[in-house]
């Protein structure tokens, strides 16, 4: 009944504007008015009224709509066409929506044509209505609603206005109930981006997500083609999944013409774009939207492809426009880019370009884009190399990166569990493979770096075990070090360890499976892997030399030093089942 009011209100600010004769110069609202005692809700706009012929012709006849008649009849002048887009009501069937909560309705209604009379139409909704001529009627329309007693709730001021602020909010008009204004904020999408305010951004945006933090980035979006769009959109500071709490519901609400279709659109963004809070507005949409429309309706689908194509570019432009600040952004809603990466493939080239990560070549909590990783490589490497850890120093001291810090190579340290998934899911950006450190794809690159390195290093001094000594060893390794080696080698890799495990299962996949299992303290089976030595290192060294002196304790270092390798990959369930053995190992040290 509003939006038939905007329409009406709108119909007449028209008629003003084009100079043709209008017998009112009443101010344009919309007045509500409840009275618990009488069971009465009451509708008054000053907007163009109606003849008699027309209130046969519009509620005479269900789902006749009166306003789609006028857009027909506007559409013809090239002068009005933009006035025929700002018209709510095109389906005939709001009007007696009213009979959901009324028993019966009286309308009265005087039209803005100079001379017309006043009319008041009745009907118990039951098929039948009268029309009679009516005294003392102004321009307008004014609608009596006696409320059913199973919709007495709507009796109540609050409700009518909680209902009034959901759906209709940003009708462009005033809406009073019982003469207080309820539409207090303004409809900022429709606005000219520069005359809106940072203040004006602020109310709006704690408005439209019930929040009380301020935005950390805005989007004033229009566009004609090939769908209409008017849409303002923004970027919290705080993430409220963050502390623990449930996935958040979207944020983004879809308009027609001011009017909500639907809260909190689920088919409107992508689920990683959850975060993202503010109103789209499209004229192409029909408010009788369904919800099965709205999740696969064709102008839905267009919606949903050019906001998110469009809200990727805004922040892509925020990150090079303040990379500090949008770092900052980054390490609070990171997460959600992560999984847009993973699960948005129609977009996934693009959101990858908004993924930071730590890298070896800046201090710790500085990020860096694959854009700039890849910008700086050296013209001769061929992939971007990652390692994900737990953090930081874990990844600094691990075997696997040694080499390539060796070599200078820039690594790119993750350590969320999503990471592992991401560059699984990415895969190569801008035509470079994605390799991590550990995994078999680094291997060939380092057995072309690190003989030279190996030959080089201040850890070369010393003895080495001759290859006849190194293959005596990995043969009884390989027997006595434990049930889940594949082989045993000698490594070709730079390496300041005794050994390394290769070959190995990832820790995340792992640890995605122990989650399956409904258990995360049931200690999953170990695959197979390979066994890399270090033939320089003085631990291995002195094994080969201790197996035919006290076997039995060179058992219990080589099956320490593979746990210490599983260690080192994150791969070992619990390391408190090697404490047996490894005090066993102290106690013949200290002898």
């Amino acid at each position: 009944l509003i939006s038939n009011s905007s329409d009406a209100l709108e119909k007449l600010r028209h008629l003003q504007a084009t100079s043709q004769d209008a017998s009112t110069d009443a101010p344009l609202e919309v007045s509500i008015s409840v009275d618990e005692n009488a069971k009465t809700i009451t509708f008054f706009d000053s907007g163009i009224g109606m003849t008699a012929d027309e209130l046969k012709d519009n509620l005479g006849t269900i789902a006749r709509s009166g306003s789609k008649a006028y857009i027909e009849k506007m559409k013809d002048g090239a002068e009005t066409k933009d006035m025929a887009n700002t018209i709510v009501g095109q389906f005939g069937v709001g009007f007696y929506s009213a009979f959901m909560v009324g028993d019966k309705i009286a309308v009265y209604t005087r039209s803005a044509t100079p001379g017309s009379a006043g009319y008041c139409w009745e009907s118990d909704g039951l098929g039948s209505y009268t029309l009679s001529k009516a005294e003392d009627v102004p321009v307008g329309t004014k609608i009596i609603i006696s409320v059913k007693d199973d919709a007495k709730e709507f009796l109540e001021k609050g409700k009518l206005e909680e209902v009034i602020k959901k759906y209709s909010n940003f009708v462009g008009f005033p809406i009073s109930v019982n003469g207080e204004k309820v539409n207090t904020v303004e409809a900022l999408w429709t606005k000219d981006k520069n005359s809106i305010t940072d203040e004006d951004h602020t109310n709006f945006y704690q408005f439209v997500s019930n929040a009380w933090d301020n935005p950390m980035y805005h989007l004033v979006y229009k566009a004609d083609g090939p769908i209409s769009i008017r849409s303002i959109l923004y970027a919290p500071t705080r993430n409220p999944e963050a502390a623990g709490f449930e996935r958040v519901k979207p944020g983004v609400s879809l308009y027609s013409r001011k009017v909500l279709i639907m809260p909190n659109a689920p088919g409107l963004l992508p689920e990683w774009l959850r975060f993202v809070q503010g109103v789209v507005d499209s004229e192409d949409l029909p408010l009788n939207l369904s919800r099965e429309l709205l999740q696969n309706g064709p102008v839905i689908l267009r919606l949903k492809s050019i906001i998110t194509s469009r809200i990727i570019k805004w922040l892509q432009e925020e990150a090079k426009r303040d990379a500090g600040k949008y770092d900052e952004f980054y390490k609070t809603f990171g997460t959600f880019i992560k999984e847009g990466t993973c699960q948005d493939a129609a977009n996934q080239k693009e959101i990858s370009k908004l993924l930071r990560f730590e890298t070896s070549s800046k201090e710790a909590g500085q990020l860096i884009s694959l854009d700039e990783y890849v910008e700086r490589m050296p013209s001769e490497q061929e992939h971007i190399y990652y390692f994900c850890t737990p953090n930081r120093t874990v990844g600094v001291e691990s075997p696997y990166y040694e080499p390539f810090k060796q070599h200078g190579a820039e690594v790119l340290f993750l350590h969320h569990t999503l990471d592992e998934f991401v560059m699984g899911r990415l895969f190569e950006f801008k035509g470079k493979r994605l390799v991590s450190v550990d995994s078999k794809e680094a291997n060939s690159v380092l057995e072309k770096w690190n003989k030279a390195a190996q030959a080089e290093s201040p850890e070369s001094t010393g003895a080495v075990l001759t290859t006849e000594q190194a293959n005596e060893l990995t043969a009884w390794l390989l027997t006595n070090m434990g049930s889940s080696i594949k082989e045993v080698k000698v490594a070709e890799r730079y390496m300041t360890y005794p050994a390394i495990v290769t070959d190995f299962e990832s820790p995340s996949v792992r640890r995605m499976m122990k989650m399956m299992a409904g258990d995360s303290e049931v200690s999953m089976p170990m695959s197979p892997c390979n066994v890399e030595i270090n033939p320089r290192d003085s631990v291995i060294t002195g094994l080969y030399e201790l197996k035919n002196k006290d076997e039995d304790l060179a058992r219990k270092i080589a099956q320490q030093l593979f746990d210490n390798a599983l260690i080192a990959a994150g791969i070992l369930d619990d390391p408190r089942s090697m404490l047996k053995r490894l005090n066993e190992i102290l106690a013949k040290a200290v002898l």
